[in-house]
């Protein structure tokens, strides 16, 4: 199994328009299982608990019900490999929220 590389360093809430620019002109449209390869999806469960990771209804760890549907399949998820600040990087548009793992 491939070591996880890329760790979530931030999202374009937090970041410039200077550094954002570049990476979405530059970006390239991955599938979620290449996106999967390189960030850990422990990581993006702790991030996205809301969604159904194994079919369940609610969060295993807070008992709340989840949206009913994996993160791969919502149709407001898309996943992208591209360039940060000149490193190379991983990011998951999540309604137009870009989340950097680099």
């Amino acid at each position: 199994m491939q070591k996880k590389t890329y760790w979530f360093h931030t999202t374009c809430v937090n970041s410039t328009l200077a550094l954002l620019e570049p990476m979405i002109e530059t970006a390239r449209q991955i599938t979620w299982a290449t996106f999967l390869r390189h960030v850990s999806i422990d990581e993006i469960k702790s991030m996205f608990p809301g969604y159904s990771w194994h079919g369940e209804h609610c969060d295993p760890n807070t008992g709340k019900p989840t949206i009913g549907f994996h993160i791969k399949d919502d149709f407001a998820v898309t996943f992208y490999k591209s360039k940060y600040d000149g490193k190379p990087c991983y990011y998951l548009d999540w309604s137009g929220i870009e989340h950097i793992f680099i």
